[in-house]
């Protein structure tokens, strides 16, 4: 009873603030946007469109298919999902002692996501107790009816070895080469952190990568492997623990061949804008730029291995914030997962992503958002973990962050901000001449509550059509009074078991909402208007003959 009505005070005092926000306008020049939708400058190509699906054992029931379901729908899962193979579900030790492996619950899971268009990236995670050198090391798994999750290293890594082959000639039998050629392999998660990992010894760790490497490569070289997969915060605090990594494979003793180097294909690693469900060290709340220092500094450090510049990172782990359990109980700050504060998180990221990729060229792979916060069953709504939806189904606008990005054209067109800041950024795109579509974002992270006044924003568009013509204008909008879910739910007063009624007043509020009514209007050559952006708001402007 304590808990319930804790939970209740702490969200109701948050939500004062969100709905507290100003609306009045700033009365400064307007930020001005330009956009060419006669230039196209490049194939969109959605690498922010990725998730980690945590815990990998909930795709066996109908709730984790439903979750893959509306990812896939809405556009967030548009490529892949990283799960586990969980070894341990697999082994089967006979009656001589010999162990070997059934892999029925990795062909369910993997199964489901081809259904949906979506493919795995695997990570190879968690020692079988059969070979394992402690069999009771690691950790019950209590939302799985204490399940044991075996972190330890093996007893003889050539066992190791053994249960990687069978894996990869399985895959390789059930699914085909070119199917699995697609996928991405990667050894362990975060083995820099002892709760998952040999007391986080990263020799005994380069062993463990060195003899994976060996096993896939062996049975098919083409297949694309990779690693470290290193926590994030420490990675960034401490660089020489990444830089051991990268020293290993291309200049150290290989563990299981004995030579020089280990083959990688690309680098995995985990860099969130804040962490803890708060801020981070450049930061006192969750920011892009604190994220994107991160990967640039990793960058730099793999670029000081010149066989390694033209191998891409992959960021397989990001998130408004680290901490995917921690609520707002013990954070407040963790309330940006429930706001459009992270709305706005993603698709400035996403801005700010191009922007790099174009101008640098820093050979930067897919990006992989990891819903954590699931595992623990959610006992209300809203509590601030790093989900996509809550206990009752209720969408988060970060959730619509993606379903509007979903709706960007096929084709980058050339678009421009003049601002003296970079509070506001700009994603221009078209499906072929007659369908335009124009994302502006304002991102205010040091107004983590969406505090502060509007901002006018001037759009000018050059739509390159030759004469006027009758087209369906929708101007799409994420901020505190559209596609928000949240300030519903505060505004009922953040009620810890909704009634029926109010269950369904926020389901119909939980999905896109338009600034305007859909309306239809000549276009000419020339498109403007002009928009009011709160802090942290996310529009979208959609024209289409």
């Amino acid at each position: 009873m304590f808990q319930h009505s804790r939970h209740r005070i702490i969200g109701a005092t948050l939500c004062v603030y969100l709905l507290a926000a100003a609306t009045i306008s700033m009365g400064a020049e307007p930020v001005q946007v330009t956009v060419d939708a006669k230039q196209v400058i490049g194939n969109n190509e959605p690498f922010w469109a990725n998730m980690v699906f945590h815990p990998t054992e909930f795709l066996d029931g109908a709730w984790g298919e439903d979750l893959v379901a509306l990812l896939a729908e809405t556009g967030a899962a548009q490529r892949y999902i990283r799960l586990y193979n969980q070894p341990e579900d697999a082994a089967v030790v006979g009656d001589d002692g010999a162990v070997s492996y059934r892999w029925d619950h990795f062909d369910r899971r993997v199964d489901l996501l081809l259904r949906h268009g979506i493919r795995p990236v695997v990570a190879f995670f968690s020692m079988p107790a059969a070979i394992a050198d402690n069999p009771k090391h690691g950790r019950n798994r209590t939302f799985l009816n204490n399940k044991r999750i075996n972190t330890g290293r093996p007893a003889d890594y050539a066992q190791w070895q053994a249960m990687c082959v069978d894996f990869t000639k399985h895959v390789l039998e059930r699914y085909g080469e070119k199917e699995v050629l697609a996928w991405y392999f990667t050894c362990w998660n975060e083995p820099n952190l002892s709760g998952f990992w040999h007391k986080a010894d990263l020799t005994e760790h380069k062993k463990l990568y060195d003899h994976f490497a060996a096993a896939v490569k062996g049975v098919n070289p083409k297949i694309r492997i990779g690693g470290p997969s290193y926590s994030s915060y420490n990675t960034y605090k401490k660089p020489d623990t990444w830089k051991g990594f990268l020293e290993h494979i291309t200049h150290g003793t290989n563990h299981a061949t004995g030579k020089q180097g280990t083959p990688i294909d690309y680098i995995t690693v985990h860099t969130y804008g804040g962490h803890s469900g708060q801020g981070g060290p450049m930061f006192p709340y969750p920011s892009v730029d604190y994220m994107l220092a991160q990967q640039r500094k990793l960058v730099e450090m793999r670029d000081e291995y010149p066989e390694l510049r033209d191998v891409p990172i992959m960021i397989a782990e990001w998130g408004v914030t680290s901490g995917g359990g921690t609520t707002m109980k013990k954070r407040p700050m963790a309330e940006v997962r429930n706001t459009q504060f992270s709305a706005s998180f993603l698709t400035t990221m996403v801005a700010k992503q191009l922007a790099w990729r174009r101008a640098e060229n820093p050979h930067l792979g897919d990006m992989f958002l990891c819903i954590s916060g699931y595992e623990v069953p959610q006992q209300f709504d809203f509590e601030g973990k790093r989900t996509v939806h809550t206990l009752n189904g209720f969408h988060k606008p970060l959730l619509n962050g993606y379903k509007l990005l979903a709706k960007l054209g096929g084709e980058w067109v050339d678009a421009h901000v003049e601002s003296d800041d970079d509070e506001v950024t700009i994603l221009a795109a078209r499906d072929g001449a007659d369908h335009l579509t124009v994302m502006i974002t304002r991102f205010v992270p040091e107004q983590w509550r969406n505090e502060g006044e509007d901002r006018a924003v001037r759009l000018s568009l050059s739509t390159g059509w030759s004469k006027p013509a009758d087209a369906e204008v929708t101007h799409w909008r994420i901020d505190e009074h559209h596609s928000n879910a949240y300030s519903v739910f505060c505004e009922m007063g953040s009620p810890t078991q909704p009634t029926p009624e109010q269950i369904q007043q926020i389901r119909s509020r939980m999905g896109l909402e338009t600034v305007e009514s859909l309306s239809r209007r000549s276009v000419g050559d020339t498109f403007e208007m002009t928009l009011d952006l709160p802090p942290n708001a996310v529009s979208l402007i959609e024209i289409k003959k």
